[in-house]
């Protein structure tokens, strides 16, 4: 086509939109440097180039003159699996807080196991009155109910059964943690032989729930000829388990004369997983603890998990993303009771092969398990979020730019925020069978409300922000992507961008080209494309619903407390310049915004400093300490 992209009537844009359908109105945009250039429907892709800067970057990396403080900022904490600041608040004596667990116990015609299980529950050092123990059966055909009536006396227990239909441990597990009535979940299976300390030592995390998932190591034993007399009345009884060898492959490994738990290697190489990119790998339901609140907010194990394997798998990663901290707790051993080599399951191989399909397709960290390579998996890797409000004319250019990207595992997830114009009719008509553009229609409510909303629809582990009157360059995302694949403690990368006027003019946009924390304190450097992990993005309060401006700034200075940042020099982004950005028409209001989220940010890191902006309609701002006594200032 030779028709150009500045089409000054709207009435005309829209018409042509209409008349070549969505598909063919594409904009892989390719930046031009001369100034009033034409730009045709139809671009060849855009290469990201990086911005022309000085050689000698050194002194962006100084500390702003206007930023009076002497000393370093405040270390970030909780990076990546690092949980060693939450270690302070584990509570030696948790049975003086009347700290309450629910153990949910999963069974399928393993009375013998069971029995031996609630045995070693029935001698826990933890006050039985503080423990409820629910055994969830995958449709067992044995007389289980005697097993729970035998134990009646001696535990507050549970029985929860359903029709055998096959291998549903999910289905069955959620069952188990529904009817508990305590946040304090601790999951065992029926062969998982509980250490006389395991339910006291995970009670001790109890105040970090909200924030973390506990996992237990487990050791290899052989329980056949042990009695539940024995279990009851031997208080030594640890102490004479020897370790065997298993032909359970899947689950553990040989080492010297006895299997081991296969994950000890990985938790000692990695400080206990405070340096693993992926420790949800590690969490494995046959021994670990969760708040069932949390359980229920990503929606339990997932049900389509019919074959043994993985399920365990997936929900660590649906908690992982979530932004928990995976714990090992290693003194909550539990003993893996199995044959002398032997093994108790003769599926699981066959089972795991079978699961792996389907969670290298909901998991983007293992798309290797999948046979067969797609473009597009149900779980995406990426999400590009955009909020959206009366934006008929421009939001098929920002969402097409999307779906173009040389990077293809992506969703687009849009909110429109109560549009009065056609932008609802526009989302239905050219994406409403396009599995790759999901949306969701609220009434106004503002940038804040209408972001959380879009990140709420967001599956992917990272997920990019896309204003719905501009556009991406074509590979920004693949670009971005790699910086975030190999920096686990990096959990935002940023570009910068340029503006196109509604003259034809493109010029380069505001670039600081080295992110600094302190820096970000003082100016919004954070440009656009802007694209961050999930997790760290949930370990932050969200977008704040209460300011009209400044909201991405606020969210990313969030982001900045909690995560490190990367500015990665390169031109991905054209925003269009139409009078009517935000940015610009509430720019006296956004200015004084600016001063309230830097306040918040700095309360939160404990700096004692104020901001104000030095005049009225002043863009710079100025910082006094708000307790001169305890404020350092540079001499």
């Amino acid at each position: 086509m030779s028709s150009e992209l500045n089409i000054k009537s709207l009435e005309e844009r829209r018409a042509r939109l209409g008349a070549i359908g969505a598909l063919d109105f594409l904009i892989d945009y390719q930046r031009k440097k001369q100034s009033g250039a034409s730009y045709p429907i139809n671009y060849i892709p855009f290469d990201t180039k990086a911005v022309a800067v000085d050689n000698d970057l050194s002194r962006f990396s100084k500390v702003p003159q206007n930023f009076p403080l002497a000393e370093s900022l405040p270390p970030i904490q909780g990076l990546a699996n690092d949980f060693s600041h939450m270690e302070s608040e584990i509570d030696p004596t948790p049975e003086l807080n009347k700290v309450k667990v629910s153990i949910v116990i999963l069974t399928y015609n393993r009375i013998d196991p069971l029995r031996r299980t609630l045995a070693g529950l029935s001698r826990q050092s933890y006050p039985s009155d503080l423990i409820e123990v629910i055994v969830t059966d995958d449709g067992s055909s044995e007389q289980t109910t005697d097993v729970i009536k035998e134990f009646s006396n001696l535990l507050d227990i549970k029985y929860v059964w359903h029709k055998d239909v096959g291998f549903t441990a999910s289905a069955a597990r959620n069952n188990g943690v529904n009817v508990a009535r305590n946040d304090l979940i601790i999951l065992l299976d029926v062969d998982m032989f509980p250490s006389k300390h395991l339910v006291r030592n995970y009670a001790k995390w109890w105040q970090t729930l909200d924030r973390t998932v506990l996992i237990g190591p487990r050791k290899y034993i052989d329980l056949c000829n042990t009695t539940v007399s024995t279990i009851l009345h031997d208080a030594n009884l640890e102490d004479s388990f020897k370790e065997i060898v298993t032909n359970n492959t899947v689950a553990g490994k040989i080492q010297g004369k006895h299997s081991v738990d296969w994950r000890l290697e990985i938790f000692e190489r990695t400080n206990n997983l405070r340096t693993e990119s992926v420790p949800f790998r590690t969490f494995a339901s046959g021994n670990v603890a969760f708040s069932k609140k949390q359980f229920t907010e990503i929606g339990g194990f997932d049900e389509r998990f019919n074959s043994w394997g993985f399920e365990d798998t997936e929900l660590g990663y649906r908690f992982f993303n979530t932004g928990k901290y995976i714990v090992p707790v290693l003194d909550a051993m539990a003993f893996h009771q199995e044959p002398e080599g032997g093994e108790n399951e003769t599926d699981r191989s066959a089972g795991k092969e079978i699961s792996g399909e389907l969670f290298g397709n909901i998991c983007p960290y293992y798309r290797h398990l999948i046979s067969n390579k797609k473009e597009f998996y149900s779980v995406p890797r990426v999400s590009i979020y955009i909020p959206a409000y009366n934006c008929a004319d421009t939001i098929c250019d920002a969402i097409h730019s999307a779906l173009n990207q040389t990077f293809t595992d992506l969703e687009v997830c849009v909110c429109d925020d109560g549009s009065t114009d056609d932008t609802p009719q526009i989302l239905e008509r050219y994406f409403s069978n396009n599995p790759r553009v999901r949306w969701v229609r609220q009434e106004n409510g503002g940038i804040g409300k209408a972001s959380n909303t879009a990140l709420s629809l967001c599956r992917g582990i990272y997920v990019g922000q896309l204003d719905s009157d501009d556009y991406l360059a074509r590979d920004v995302v693949e670009k971005c992507v790699a910086v975030l694949d190999k920096k686990p403690n990096t959990g935002l990368v940023y570009t910068t961008y340029e503006n196109e006027y509604p003259d034809g003019r493109i010029e380069q946009g505001y670039n600081y080209p080295v992110f600094t924390r302190e820096k970000m304190l003082t100016a919004m450097i954070a440009h656009h494309f802007r694209i961050f992990k999930k997790r760290y993005w949930h370990r932050t309060l969200g977008f704040n619903e209460r300011v009209r401006n400044a909201v991405d700034y606020d969210m990313y200075l969030k982001l900045c407390e909690v995560s490190e940042a990367e500015h990665l020099n390169i031109i991905g982004y054209r925003r269009r310049l139409h009078g009517q950005n935000t940015s610009l028409v509430n720019f006296g209001e956004q200015m004084k915004n600016t001063a309230v989220v830097v306040n918040s940010s700095m309360r939160r890191l404990g700096i004692n400093l104020q901001a104000s902006l030095e005049s009225e309609n002043a863009s710079r701002l100025v910082y006094q300490p708000t307790t001169y006594q305890n404020a350092k200032l540079k001499s």
